[in-house]
């Protein structure tokens, strides 16, 4: 009766334990692997041709800032911490490069006051890891991260956020 008590006792235990560490909420991604030019360039220049990969970030090798948009996948509604890592090239200046700032949103979609606005981080060195919070009020919404005017040598390296 004692081992009955005890094995029931151990296997509830390990239920809790393998639920409790499984973050089965948390995403991840590499900036390449997720990012979208926000705003195509002008006179017949396209963002896309100059834009590169370094140990999975997305970097900015043109002549001239770009805006990345990141689509981040949610399943729940609630609050969203979203910390995005910022990665600086051989093209831009390393020791002083300048700054750029990354917004997020959720979007609902139904219309043109359909969104939450989270805030803003802005990186100014490089190797910085900044987190930005978000509240998805309801069911069907998106989440969205704009890095306005990366300028050359700039870029994101890595995204993580709770779904």
């Amino acid at each position: 009766m004692k081992r009955k008590a005890t094995a029931l006792f151990l296997g509830i235990c390990m239920t809790f334990s393998v639920f409790a560490a499984s973050p089965a909420d948390a995403r991840s991604t590499t900036g390449f692997s997720a990012f979208h030019v926000e705003v195509q360039g002008t006179l017949g220049t396209d963002p896309y041709t100059c834009l590169g990969e370094a140990f999975g970030a997305v970097v900015n090798n043109c002549g001239y800032s770009v805006s990345l948009e990141f689509d981040l996948p949610i399943d729940n509604t609630g609050g969203k911490t979203i910390t995005v890592q910022d990665y600086w090239g051989p093209f831009g200046t390393p020791n002083a490069p300048a700054s750029f700032t990354c917004q997020v949103y959720s979007y609902a979609g139904t219309s043109n006051f359909s969104y939450v606005y989270g805030g803003a981080i802005t990186f100014v060195q490089p190797g910085q890891q900044l987190a930005v919070n978000l509240d998805v009020p309801s069911n069907g919404m998106s989440i969205q991260l704009i890095c306005w005017n990366v300028p050359p040598g700039g870029g994101i390296a890595n995204i993580n956020w709770n779904a």
